[in-house]
């Protein structure tokens, strides 16, 4: 019995495997979305801490710098969720050799920490301006004297971000400014990388929902020093006025999606299917309709991207579970089928 040649067909075994048409397009956008969910993964930390007063106290904090009797949580106004803080500042309210009602986190911020923060921030319509110093939420160091390494402050109408040396080492630098509105919500979200060397510390600041210091490097940390949050209201002890200021929402994280959602780029579309796969499909089987292009949607504002699926119809990237059933699928794609004989 003659060989068959090369091109000649053998019973029951024919050719190799050819693709029915749309399945190399379904397997690309599997392998896309699989990718996608796996960026998603790395990405993706976790809440460090709340101080957002969502326990209807101020236990998330650590202690009190002031008077207890003038932080009072409050259901309006508010900015997320169902409280926020109430401030009040009245001459004589004394504390730390200051006229000053705080909240101290308990935690310090260490060398080469890579933190961000995002909270509220609303100065009622009564609010008196000033030209002195009101300082509303600093990074206050660990050693005696002095004025904190970062600060927002309030000085004659106008909200500043200020950074301040080491004691004796030169002046205050004003970092961003804008002007204070009364009566509303300020939404604010830092990046910090504390860090005493200039080269290795880094800032960055978003403003109501805009970029408002697009990254400096900078020194953050005092040497030999670690830095702990203080929010409230601390001030210049020749203001004789009350002084009322709402705090709402402040959370610590390690990644912008962590602490501001909202302000995460929405991820790229998926790759251009392209041309269906050429070839005949195989002898007896159907071909497998093609689903259409996966729809992405975009991120909508209080919707955590981490935890958002992908959009894929009928996966998504909440859990390990779904990747892996994607690339299970794209494994099961790629097997071969031999011809029936």
């Amino acid at each position: 019995m003659p060989l068959p040649s090369p091109d000649e067909e053998r019973p029951g075994v024919g050719p190799g495997p050819t693709p029915a048409p749309g399945k190399g397009r379904l397997l690309r956008r599997l392998a896309a979305t699989a990718a996608l969910c796996l960026i998603g993964f790395q990405a993706r930390a976790s809440v460090l801490w709340r101080g957002d007063f969502e326990t209807k106290d101020i236990s998330q904090w650590g202690t009190v710098d002031g008077l207890t009797s003038r932080l009072t949580v409050v259901t309006s106004p508010v900015r997320q969720g169902t409280y926020a803080l109430r401030v009040e500042l009245r001459s004589g309210d004394i504390a730390s050799n200051g006229n000053r009602n705080e909240l101290i986190r308990a935690d310090a911020d260490t060398e080469g920490t890579d933190r961000y923060y995002a909270w509220s921030t609303m100065f009622d319509a009564s609010y008196p301006i000033e030209n002195k110093w009101q300082v509303f939420t600093q990074w206050h160091h660990s050693g005696c004297c002095g004025s904190p390494p970062l600060e927002f402050d309030l000085n004659g109408g106008t909200l500043m971000l200020d950074r301040n040396p080491p004691p004796g080492n030169g002046p205050t630098v004003e970092l961003w400014r804008t002007p204070l509105v009364r009566g509303v919500w300020h939404d604010f979200v830092m990046h910090v990388i504390w860090s005493s060397n200039p080269d290795l510390g880094f800032i960055e600041l978003w403003y109501d929902g805009q970029k408002a210091i697009d990254g400096k490097a900078m020194q953050t940390l005092f040497p030999g020093m670690v830095n702990y949050l203080k929010q409230g209201l601390y001030r210049d002890p020749s203001i004789s006025a009350v002084g009322v200021v709402y705090h709402d929402g402040m959370t610590m994280g390690t990644t912008l999606a962590d602490v501001a959602p909202q302000l995460v780029p929405a991820p790229p579309p998926l790759p251009d299917a392209g041309t269906p796969d050429a070839g005949t499909p195989d002898a007896g089987m159907t071909p497998e309709p093609d689903g259409g292009a996966a729809q992405i949607s975009p991120a909508q504002p209080g919707t955590p991207v981490a935890q958002s699926g992908i959009g894929f119809p009928g996966q998504g990237c909440s859990s390990a579970g779904s990747v892996g059933g994607l690339l299970l699928a794209a494994f099961a794609l790629l097997r071969p089928r031999r011809r029936r004989g």
